[in-house]
This record gives structure tokens, sequence and C-alpha cells, in this order.
């Protein structure tokens, strides 16, 4: 019997352990897979991270926790518990970076501690990111296995529009995207703060946008043109509030605060047009998204991924529409098993996102962001 893979979590949020607001929770689907073993959490609040870690031991998988040690610092975790893959689940602004604390993907590199990394990248600037890249290229060269959060590459409705793609003579003319998310309950103020997190192109927008390159291809970043409704347009009228009384936009200066709309627009090299609209406008939790994409005689309609999971197919020659349903899928299981299985069989073929691919994706989101500024 091989060994059981040792899992580090960095971070001990909703993104690695659920309770947020979305979908997300790596350790409920790790504690599915069998053969691992969580060794430790890094977090900088342990009282959180314990209060985690002793439910995730009282549940009937608890026994892959047994040995788990919280720890306050990565790095400490990366040295005294020697992971074998590790699950950067951290805000924007704590990681992506070459100098300390922000080094996370470097000093898990320098450990030999393969990694899923999530989006986005981090909250600075791509050029000062790529060195970053940079560093994880050798290491890939080297054996090291890195994988970056863009669940939707393996949800089984992308593979679906794939597939009709490489069926449609001239492939994708056109790609419209357009997701508004529901504000009323994001109660963190970094979110709102674009020097914090980026800014809601980079850090929430960038799955539609990693979409729309997967499916069209690269982008002509010199091309992309963009304009937005910022936050100084007038108060939204469901902003959470503060025990202070304030509400969560008021605790960040206006000029830094997320704007409530962007579009965009840009040419792929292949010729193909695409186009964004992106807004943080809706009330209570339900966000609303969907992905249409155009070629000769083609159209195909994406709708709620993140929920209730369905694909519209109008195909050349016809007018009916077909709807698929894939309100079932796991795309964030696929991309954890894709994971598990690569790092057991020292080969990357099951990544379907590279961090060198991503970096392309944070470029696109970092070209909108700067056009909507201007």
């Amino acid at each position: 019997m091989p060994e059981d893979l040792k899992i580090a979590f960095i971070g001990a949020g909703g993104v690695n352990f659920g309770g947020a607001e979305g979908p997300w929770d790596h350790a409920s689907r790790l504690e599915t897979i069998g053969g691992l073993r969580v060794v430790g959490i890094a977090d900088p609040d342990t009282g959180r991270a314990e209060s985690i870690l002793a439910d995730r031991r009282a549940r009937p998988s608890g026994a892959i926790y047994a040995d788990a040690r919280v720890l306050p610092d990565f790095r400490r975790l990366l040295e005294q518990t020697k992971p074998d893959i590790a699950f950067v689940g951290v805000p924007p602004n704590a990681h992506g970076g070459t100098d300390a604390p922000r080094d996370i993907e470097l000093a898990c590199a320098a450990a030999g501690v393969h990694m899923l990394v999530e989006k986005p990248l981090s909250n600075e600037p791509p050029e000062r990111v790529q060195p970053v890249a940079d560093a994880l290229a050798r290491a890939a060269g080297g054996g090291l296995i890195v994988s970056v959060g863009y669940m939707f590459r393996y949800a089984r409705a992308v593979a679906a529009m794939q597939r009709v793609l490489a069926e449609t003579p001239g492939g994708v003319r056109a790609v419209v995207a357009r997701y508004n998310c529901a504000y009323s309950e994001i109660r963190k103020a970094a979110w709102w703060d674009v020097r914090q997190s980026g800014g809601p192109i980079v850090e929430q927008a960038t799955h539609f946008c990693d979409l729309m390159r997967l499916l069209a291809g690269p982008v002509d970043l010199a091309s992309v043109r963009a304009t937005q409704v910022p936050a100084t347009a007038g108060d939204l009228v469901d902003m959470p509030v503060l025990p202070d009384g304030r509400t969560v936009t008021e605790t960040v200066p206006a000029a830094f605060r997320a704007p409530q709309a962007t579009a965009a627009f840009w040419r792929f090299e292949s010729g193909a047009i695409g186009s964004l609209a992106h807004g943080a406008l809706l009330h209570r939790r339900k966000y609303e998204s969907e992905l249409e994409v155009w070629g000769d005689g083609l159209r195909m309609v994406l709708s709620d991924p993140y929920g209730d999971c369905r694909l519209s197919i109008r195909r050349p020659h016809g007018e009916g529409v077909e709807v698929l349903n894939f309100a079932d899928d796991d795309p964030y299981m696929a991309e954890d098993q894709a994971l598990i299985d690569a790092v057991r069989r020292r080969d990357p073929a099951s990544i379907r996102s590279t961090y060198a691919d991503a970096m392309e994706t944070y470029e696109l989101t970092w070209a909108i962001r700067r056009a909507s500024e201007q």
C-alpha cells in the first residue's frame, strides 16, 4: 500500500474549510478521496484554526486529522510537518509575492511541496507577480506540480462547450459574459478595498475571464477597453452594517472602494471579440451569471455555473435549443482529485490550470482594471 499523502492547509478560511458565501470547501472534498492525511493548518488566527480542527475531528472522516497541528506561520508548518501538498487559500494580499511574508508559493516550492493556489494570484500588478511565475516554471521543470483554483476548467458543462466548439467551423466569433454578484452579505472590508483585493475584476470576475480565454484563446491585451461605475456614484442601499453602525464600505477610503459595475471589451488573437459586464449590485445572497458563446450558426449559453448549472445550445443548421442540466456536477471535487492524481502519478497532465496559464488570466484582469480606471 502506498503511503498517505500529507496535506497542509495554509489559511483556515472559507475557501479551504467552507462556511463562506460560496460552495467552495477543499477540506470536505479531500475527506472523501482516501489515502490522505492532514498534517497541519497554518493561520495567524490560531483560535479559529483550532476551532475548525476540533470540528473536523468530530466528523465521521475525522481520522484524517488525528495528527494535524495548528501553527501561526506557514514557514513553521512547512518545516515541522513536511507536507506533500499545500492548499494555499489566503487573501489576495497575503500571497503571490517575492518577499516575506507574502512569499508562500516560493517557500513551498523551495521545500518541494506541491500546491493548489487559489485565485487571484495576488493583489499586486502582474509585473510584480511575474518573478513568482518564473520561479514556479523553473520548479515545474524539476517536477513540482502547481494547480491554480480555476475550478470551472473541470466542469462538465465547460467540457461540453469545448466539444461543441471543436465541431463548429470557424470556432468562436464572440464571447459575452455577465456576472452580477449579491453584495448584501459581503462583510469583509478587504473585498471592498481595491488595494487589498485587487478589485472585483481581479478578485471575482477572474473566473469568467479565465473561461473566456479557455474557450476563445489568447487575448490581445493592447485591445482592452473598459469603463466603470465608481463607488462614488451613490450609496448602495443594502450594504452590510458593522456592529459600530457603519457600513462596511465606510471603513474604506472613498478613492479605494470597489466599483459598482465594470464593462469591458477586447479582441482575441484569433480575431474573435469578447465583452464582460460585472456588477456588485444584487441583494441578499444569490448571484446571477451567464457566459454566452457565438460561432457560425452557434449560440451557447452557460447559466448559473456556481449553482443550478445549465447549458443551452443552438447548433448550426437548426433553430431548436438543447438544454443540458449540470446541477449535480462538482468541479471543485474534480479539481482536487486531479491534483491528488497528478501528485501520486508524478505527472501534471491532469492539471487544467497551471500557474503559467493563470498568469495570462491575471494579466487580462489587470488590463481591464487599468483601462476602467483611466
